[in-house]
This record gives structure tokens, sequence and C-alpha cells, in this order.
């Protein structure tokens, strides 16, 4: 470490001798290239290091922002730091793992949102996940009959216990020159189990990072 302080070797050369020792970790505190240094706090795992690095990046457009914070993204996720995922994910629009995130930590409110985004977006996946996550039953039925699964909704309105809505939804079906007879009956005898309607876990760690040694 004296060394590399009082030497004027480039940042490539401290890089490639410090990463050949394994001690990257070392290599973070005197590498100023913000790209190399990015590279090696992820390395060793240094969030925070890798968060600043990140943002400077970012402004000096070197590499895509996808990229940047894709990695660190993963890396936060590897240590459980829910808050630099949260990031990473909003600043790459990747929706979909930024809704399940929210699943998984139980941030309802934010799980609400995502889905009056997917809403916005017209994203018929995104707001059946959504709906999903959130126990939804309504909206579900609605988006499977939107979606040109009118059986599909039939079944879950009838199971869920919707009968005005199961009815209309016979009723469409009827009309198209469908039938639903039969399918209650199939889905019955296909089942060796008791059914049990399908609704979301409950979330024991709610919105915090993981703790970290």
């Amino acid at each position: 470490m004296q060394m590399v302080r009082n030497s004027r070797l480039c940042g490539h050369a401290i890089d490639a001798y410090l990463q050949s020792k394994g001690f990257p970790e070392v290599a973070v505190h005197f590498v100023r290239d913000p790209k190399i240094r990015f590279r090696l706090a992820l390395a060793c795992g240094t969030i925070n290091a890798a968060l600043e690095c990140g943002f400077t990046l970012e402004k000096q457009k070197e590499e895509s922002k996808c990229e940047i914070w894709g990695q660190l993204g993963c890396e936060a996720l590897r240590q459980g730091n829910y808050h630099v995922v949260e990031m990473s994910y909003q600043k790459t629009k990747n929706f979909d793992r930024l809704t399940f995130l929210y699943f998984i930590t139980g941030d309802i409110e934010k799980l609400k949102k995502m889905q009056k985004i997917a809403n916005v977006r017209n994203d018929i996946m995104g707001q059946y996940h959504s709906s999903s996550f959130l126990g939804d039953i309504e909206k579900r039925v609605k988006l499977l009959e939107v979606s040109v699964n009118k059986c599909l909704a039939y079944i879950s309105a009838k199971l869920h216990g919707l009968d005005e809505t199961s009815k209309s939804i016979k009723a469409a079906i009827v009309t198209s020159g469908g039938s639903v007879e039969g399918l209650l009956e199939k889905l019955g005898n296909s089942s060796k189990s008791s059914g049990c309607l399908l609704q979301p876990p409950i979330t024991i760690l709610r919105e915090a990072n993981w703790p970290t040694l």
C-alpha cells in the first residue's frame, strides 16, 4: 500500500498488479479512473464505492446506462441491498423485476403504483402479475376476459365466488358460440387434493436491507 500511494504508476498498472495479487479491495482506494474503480468495487463487493462511480460514469456517458446499473443491481441483489437494487431497476426501467422486488419485500403501496404504470403502458402481463401479487381477483378476471381468455376468466370468477361476473362471462361465451359445460368438472377431476384459492403469501421481511458484517 505504501508503494502504491507514493508511486506514479498509472491506473491500469495498479489495477493489474493488485488484481493479480488478489487485493481488489486495496486497489479501490488508490485507483481514480471511475471505470476501473467501478469494476474493482464490484469485484470486492463495495457497494457504496460502486454506487459513487456509477453516478460519475452515468454523467460522463462513458458506458451505457443499462450496463452500469445492471451490473450494480446484480451485486446489490447478491448482498441483499434492497435500496440499491430498487434504484438500479428504476434506472434501467426493469418493470418486471421491480414489481417482483416490491412483492417479496411487502411494499404494497409501490406494488399498486406498478399496477398503474403497467396499465398506462398497456402491459397486460404486467397488470396480471401485479394483480396476482396483490390478490386482486376482480382485476385478474377482467384482464383474462380482455385478453380473450374467457374460459379462464369464467373459471377464476366461479371459483372465487364472483357469481355475477361469472354469469356475464358465461353469457358472453355462449353468445360467441362457445360453452362452459364441463369446465369446472374437468378441473375438479384432474385435482388429486382439495383445491384452494390462489392468494399471495404474507411477506415477513419488509423493505429493509439484509444485515451485513
